[in-house]
């Protein structure tokens, strides 16, 4: 059902050519494919957007993030083509160069020499046996110096730690399907 005048698309407002003011349906709605492919998205957008809120009221609804969530790969192509896109664009900037980057790098290391590099091995996803000898001795020494400072707290103490450690391990893992 046509709402504008003929000779007007009824999505952008746009003229239509004389000559295609008529199909062998009636008069033409829109304009062009792309004003009749929006126009009919829009339509159906109320009737989807009911549907998908019903999936959900009844549990049935995946995220579809979650169905195929990106490979440590596929982030990582990601962000070098955004990052080359910018260099190309002229926008990147080494975060590195920032004010608050260069106070953080300002900062004396919270740990020094073997126990540096063994954390830092541990947070790229190694395990303690990948470590040399001298780094894995300074990050076991480092874990029972934590274990008799836990130790030396209350009782109340240590339950408040143990359940902030329970918390964040809760946030990191995945959600159960």
């Amino acid at each position: 059902m046509k709402v504008e005048p003929v000779g007007v698309c009824d999505l952008c407002k746009g003229p239509i050519p004389p000559g295609d003011w008529y199909t062998r349906r009636g008069p033409r709605l829109f304009c062009s494919v792309d004003c009749k492919n929006t126009a009919n998205s829009r339509a159906g957008a109320t009737i989807r957007g009911l549907k998908a809120k019903k999936r959900v009221a009844e549990g049935r609804w995946l995220n579809p993030a979650k169905l195929n969530p990106p490979t440590g790969e596929e982030q990582a192509r990601r962000a070098r083509l955004g990052r080359r896109r910018e260099v190309a664009e002229g926008r990147w900037r080494n975060p590195a160069l920032s004010e608050g980057a260069r106070v953080k790098l300002s900062r004396p290391r919270k740990h020094d020499g073997d126990l540096h590099r063994a954390m830092e091995k541990l947070k790229q996803g190694r395990s303690v046996a990948d470590l040399t000898p001298a780094e894995a001795e300074a990050h076991r020494a480092y874990r029972r110096r934590q274990r008799a400072e836990l130790w030396a707290r209350t009782p109340e103490d240590r339950r408040a730690h143990w359940r902030e450690v329970w918390r964040l391990a809760k946030r990191r893992r995945p959600p159960s399907e």
